[in-house]
């Protein structure tokens, strides 16, 4: 199963967390945040609000074109850095990217999140994602580097849901002949 990548809807998520944290947070901490909302929203509603592809690495599951982005290493990056600054660890907001792409359930998804982890720092955030089962599968054993592709299906049998890997699949399936019809 995979998901598409949505940059604008990405941008605004990343932008809604930097907002509820005074527009600054430490870049691993961004990474965690996005990660854990766009996990529980695949368990609860069969879809992420990124669609970005999840990789297990040594600090824990990351979202690999959000973290490109960070590094400045996709294509999209100077688009990103219109809104989104990397300083050095940190991510300062320059501009508000809105919210307009994003659902009501997606942004209260985000803010809910947030919440939930405010007294925890990043490396706090980092260790708790080494709880989650889905990177503790696709992590080797003493590994210390690396990243490796952790699958949807990991992540919805890893919250108990595994009663949607078929509508998932069955929505990926759609999406990609619609994108063969109409280009995509």
């Amino acid at each position: 199963m995979l998901l598409r990548f949505n940059f604008e809807r990405s941008l605004q998520a990343a932008g809604v967390l930097l907002q509820l944290e005074d527009g600054r947070m430490p870049f691993i901490r961004l990474l965690k945040l996005l990660y854990t909302a766009d996990r529980e929203m695949l368990a609860e509603t069969g879809s992420s609000i990124t669609g970005d592809r999840a990789c297990a690495m040594k600090n824990g599951p990351v979202l690999s074109h959000i973290y490109e982005l960070i590094k400045g290493e996709s294509s999209r990056a100077m688009d990103w850095f219109n809104f989104i600054v990397t300083d050095g660890y940190a991510l300062n907001l320059k501009d508000d990217p809105g919210r307009g792409k994003l659902s009501k359930a997606e942004v209260e998804k985000l803010a809910e999140v947030s919440q939930r982890y405010r007294s925890r720092d990043q490396w706090e955030l980092s260790d708790l994602t080494h709880d989650f089962p889905e990177w503790r599968g696709n992590f080797p054993d003493g590994s210390s580097g690396g990243s490796y592709a952790i699958p949807l299906e990991d992540i919805l049998r890893a919250q108990d849901r595994e009663d949607m890997i078929g509508a998932v699949k069955e929505a990926e399936a759609a999406r990609r002949s619609l994108d063969e019809v109409f280009g995509g």
